[in-house]
């Protein structure tokens, strides 16, 4: 399966670090350059680790993609109408169990890059809005190219952009994931998904 099939059906995800605090992400258009740039620029620089250590994809992630990210959002939109049925502490439980499987997926879908290229179309037209698309087309090493769209949202206090979904062939990955969870969620409630992302983050770690 391609790479960027990898990327999207892992769900990202999602702490700052110094170099995020002091990037401009109040454009969404360079908020997701950002993310692209210093995330294959890093994978590019440290392949001799990597190779050494897999487990320092973590660390990359950690750095230079999860401060571009939306975590608590996209953990509470995956939630959906389930939320107000949750405890603060189940919250709390649920984002951190969503964070640890984000970097877990992400770190196993970065270690297959291969130098694949990511070109960001742009959205101009995000004045005055809450959530924007911005389209982008990844490039395969064979010439395939895949037409995605990354959704942004801008936190109303600090006016920074950041990721939370992305949309392939008009799929929602947000959508997908809380379809997916639904069911346990409906017949069982958020303890036991809080479980399940954290037996998978296990799975991750053995």
């Amino acid at each position: 399966m391609r790479f960027i099939s990898y990327l999207i059906i892992a769900f990202y995800s999602l702490s700052f670090s110094a170099q995020a605090a002091e990037a401009d992400i109040s454009d969404p258009n360079n908020a997701l350059q950002l993310l692209s740039d210093n995330t294959f620029a890093r994978l590019n620089k440290e392949q001799a680790k990597l190779a050494n250590n897999p487990d320092y994809i973590k660390v990359i992630i950690t750095e230079e993609l999860i401060p571009y990210f939306d975590y608590k959002y996209a953990a509470y939109s995956v939630l959906g109408p389930y939320l107000r049925k949750t405890t603060p502490e189940q919250r709390k439980q649920f984002v951190d169990a969503f964070y640890e499987y984000s970097i877990n997926a992400y770190g196993h879908i970065l270690l297959n890059y291969n130098k694949q290229t990511l070109t960001i179309l742009g959205n101009k037209n995000f004045k005055g809005k809450k959530i924007v698309n911005i389209p982008v087309r990844m490039q395969e090493n064979s010439g395939q190219v895949t037409q995605l769209s990354f959704k942004l949202r801008k936190n109303k206090k600090t006016g920074e952009w950041k990721v939370f979904d992305v949309i392939a062939e008009g799929v929602s990955m947000l959508d997908t994931k809380r379809s997916e969870f639904s069911a346990l969620l409906q017949q069982k409630g958020v303890d036991d998904l809080i479980k399940l992302l954290q037996q998978k983050n296990n799975e991750f770690s053995s």
